[in-house]
């Protein structure tokens, strides 16, 4: 029973100190088009992806860098079924033919898994090899582990946007950004298991 006990309190001890260093090591949120053009080659990319959740403020982050000429295209990834064309296009500004043209919705992906599945199809249809990833900064680790995973040969540049669970000094804000946080870090634990089994096999 102490050796139960014992290696339990371990456990949580490792638990603890992981998801601290989780959240001290998330990406700071991105400043917009001017910031991210400086990281690639050339100042832009094949096209932009936003993997959905979180309001709205993904979608505008997004759309702001199509808008701003940082890639051709765009796809918003796991749009949720009741949500249509036009209720997107309520965040759009600026020109209706860019939306027209270049933005693509996917309502097919319900998870992070199925965002980057989604995904992996879309850059294969329009020969994408470099993509902008647009997502909250807590679930970018994650969401760029899955990717990679599912996309290993697309270069993905990260575009961190600011959930409201960190405060400004890079704290969890609330309770309840902390279990939305603890929540995240077991999530990405299991991806980062599943990816080392997955090289294991190859």
């Amino acid at each position: 029973m102490r050796r139960l006990v014992f290696g339990l309190i371990l456990a949580s001890l490792a638990w603890l100190v992981g998801l601290a260093a989780f959240i001290t090591t998330l990406p700071a949120p991105a400043n917009g088009a001017g910031e991210i053009a400086a990281r690639l080659v050339g100042g832009r990319s094949d096209a932009v992806v936003v993997y959905t959740g979180g309001g709205g403020k993904r979608i505008t982050a997004g759309m702001a860098l199509l808008a701003d000429g940082v890639a051709e295209r765009l796809l918003i990834s796991g749009v949720h079924p009741d949500i249509t064309r036009e209720n997107v296009a309520e965040f759009w500004s600026g020109a209706p033919e860019l939306f027209e043209c270049c933005v693509d919705l996917g309502w097919e992906a319900r998870s992070t898994i199925g965002n980057a599945d989604e995904t992996a199809q879309w850059v294969g249809d329009h020969g994408a090899t470099r993509i902008v990833l647009v997502t909250s900064e807590y679930h970018m680790p994650r969401a760029l582990a899955e990717s990679r995973m599912t996309m290993p040969d697309i270069e993905i540049t990260p575009h961190p946007v600011a959930s409201g669970y960190l405060n400004e000094n890079g704290k969890p804000a609330s309770r309840k950004a902390w279990g939305q946080l603890a929540g995240e870090y077991n999530k990405f634990v299991l991806t980062k298991i599943k990816a080392l089994f997955a090289f294991a096999r190859n």
